[in-house]
């Protein structure tokens, strides 16, 4: 099944507007996703910034980085208020876990992604991550000598994240498919409506080099073609008269090419006779 010009142009501009919204929605997501996840992020770096106020002050008292006070009542604290953090950890220069809201966590090392993103962000105020099941929030520690000691972590849940980024999905591509839809819609009433004439004129073009390849000089695509576009009236005569000269040029070959054939059958005819009349 062929598809006229006005469809085609129609399917062709509709799905480059498809295109355009899929990668406008895709896009939306993205910048959706980072904007929650740093918005939450920063929400929980609060509370690990204030922590962290507490135990410089502590460090600048002159107590030992593993004699620290009150630390694991303040993470239970903050734990109890927010049933979105999950666990809370304090862990030295060497990885090892001092402090947490899990005591079976104490004396363990934290995993070396951690430990990397510390080392490499120690001159950041925070960093920040995202694992399967949590997101992660770290800030350095320094001690009063402002040398790097360690860094204090804090693992929220996901879910809110998940729910939020999820709902926006399902938003976004409600709303992209709507607008795709009217696109394709508008696209292809506006490509008929606008591009009609341009095929009708094509249409009668083409029929008009049809019958002038077999020489209808009188048909009615010609006759419309001759009225509608002056400018091709003359091209077309042209056409026409070439292919009558070529049809009249080759008629003449054929006939040079009998006329020569006979008078090689008249010269070798005599030869033929003489041979005859004298034999060897």
């Amino acid at each position: 099944m062929r598809f006229g010009f006005a469809p085609r142009i129609a399917v062709f501009v509709a799905v480059i507007l498809i295109a355009g919204v899929a990668l406008t929605v895709t896009l939306s997501i993205h910048k959706f996703q980072r904007t929650s996840a740093d918005l939450i992020a920063s929400r929980f770096e609060f509370v690990v910034v204030d922590i962290r106020q507490k135990i410089h002050t502590q460090l600048d008292l002159g107590l030992p980085f593993t004699e620290l006070q009150d630390v694991s009542d303040e993470f239970e604290t903050y734990m109890q208020n927010d049933r979105q953090i999950l666990s809370i950890e304090l862990f030295d220069d060497a990885g090892t876990v001092l402090y947490s809201t899990d005591p079976s966590f104490i004396g363990d090392l934290v995993s070396e992604d951690w430990v990397a993103l510390w080392r490499t962000n120690q001159q950041n105020n925070s960093w920040t991550t995202l694992e399967r099941d949590a997101a992660v929030v770290g800030v350095p520690l320094r001690n009063n000598l402002d040398q790097d000691i360690g860094s204090l972590v804090l693992r929220y849940s996901r879910e809110f994240l998940d729910l939020t980024i999820d709902e926006q999905i399902e938003r976004l591509s409600t709303i992209g498919t709507t607008i795709a839809l009217i696109m394709t819609l508008v696209s292809l009433l506006g490509c008929s409506l606008l591009l009609r004439k341009s095929s009708r004129d094509l249409k009668n073009m083409n029929d008009a080099f049809s019958d002038a390849a077999v020489r209808k000089k009188d048909s009615e695509s010609i006759q419309t073609a001759r009225s509608n576009h002056p400018e091709f009236a003359a091209f077309l005569d042209t056409a026409i008269r070439v292919q009558d000269d070529l049809e009249q040029a080759t008629i003449e070959v054929h006939h040079l090419d009998e006329y020569f054939e006979t008078d090689a059958a008249d010269e070798q005819a005599p030869g033929d006779a003489e041979t005859k009349t004298n034999p060897v």
